[in-house]
């Protein structure tokens, strides 16, 4: 006579040797190529902003500059206020 298998051992077993086997992540992994990419290449509006922004910034420190050298006025008053 043959013993009756037992069917919650059977999926015990099933799912112990569905853990053990190596898990290959989903999807396709691509491995950093030796050539840098620009970040200009990566992202061209960032590296546009960023470009503006230092141009602004650059002209904002110019312009103090010649404020002060000439007194102009345009960051604040000529004399302090009494």
């Amino acid at each position: 006579m043959v013993a009756p298998v037992d069917q919650g051992a059977q999926k015990r077993t099933e799912r112990v040797r569905a853990a053990a086997e190596p898990v290959s992540p989903p999807g396709s992994v691509t491995l950093p190529s030796n050539e840098a990419v620009s970040l200009s290449e990566r992202h061209p509006q960032l590296a546009r902003l960023i470009l503006v922004a230092v141009w602004l910034y650059a002209a904002a420190l110019w312009l103090l500059a010649l404020d002060q050298t000439f007194n102009w006025g345009i960051f604040g008053p000529k004399v302090p206020p009494t």
